[in-house]
């Protein structure tokens, strides 16, 4: 899921779009619907201090961006919801 926020440079503070933020859902999990995985990243995310929920999605935290900045190339081709 950080692919998401390291694919469109999105920085500290800032906050990823729903729809920019459905097509990375979607390829993590295809056989769900997508606001069960969205839930499910949501969680995942928050609890690992990496992104807070935010109305208009969600909200990269200073503990994400460093992550984000920390994946290499080869990870962005990877399904990987660190």
């Amino acid at each position: 899921m950080l692919k998401a926020f390291k694919t469109k440079g999105t920085q500290a503070e800032e906050v990823l779009g729903w729809d920019e933020i459905y097509p990375f859902l979607h390829q993590e999990d295809e056989k769900l619907h997508y606001r069960d995985v969205q839930k499910r990243a949501e969680e995942h995310l928050r609890n690992q201090g990496y992104a807070t929920p935010d109305p208009a999605g969600l909200r990269l935290t200073p503990v994400g961006y460093k992550a984000v900045q920390e994946l290499e190339d080869e990870d962005l081709s990877q399904s990987n919801a660190r």
